[in-house]
């Protein structure tokens, strides 16, 4: 006859699986215990900032009236003997632009470095022309420390260790 009953095989037995082993609760928390620990950080120095601020705004004294910038006087101008207070420099940049200017114009331009003495400045260009075309000007060689030819000549030749 024929089989009316059919008969399923046997499923085999499902093991036990085993598991990740992370711990998905404590990252978690890690996490958490971390973002309020870096919150609290940064309030405390923020506030210890404003602190310092405070304290810094209230011990400092301010300008002195001796700094005023309107008061120091410009390179070129006449400074006056009974003004108060030193000389203060307060515009570096405009200050060095000025000592360029003039030393530019020193550099590129005739003039007097001491009349009564009859010394005079040249351009620079000038100068190296006159320098190329004349030469450089030699003069008496500088002596050596302690040997001149004076006393080389005058003095007696050194003896060897046995002669006479």
């Amino acid at each position: 006859m024929a089989d009316i009953k059919h008969v399923q095989p046997a499923q085999p037995p499902v093991a036990p699986t085993e598991a990740d082993g992370v711990n998905y609760r404590g990252i978690l928390w890690f996490v958490v215990i971390l973002a309020v620990t870096v919150g609290v950080c940064q309030a405390l120095m923020v506030g210890m900032f404003k602190v310092f601020e405070h304290q810094v705004r209230n011990a400092d004294p301010g300008r002195p009236p001796m700094m005023s910038p309107s008061t120091s006087p410009q390179p070129g101008m006449s400074v006056d003997i009974g003004a108060p207070g030193p000389v203060l420099l307060t515009d570096e940049s405009g200050n060095l632009k000025q000592f360029r200017k003039t030393e530019d114009e020193d550099m590129h331009s005739y003039g007097w470095i001491d009349k009564n003495a009859g010394i005079v400045r040249i351009p620079i260009d000038k100068a190296k022309d006159l320098l190329i075309e004349r030469g450089i000007p030699v003069g008496k060689p500088m002596p050596t420390a302690g040997v001149t030819p004076e006393s080389t000549a005058a003095a007696p030749a050194p003896k060897g260790k046995g002669g006479k």
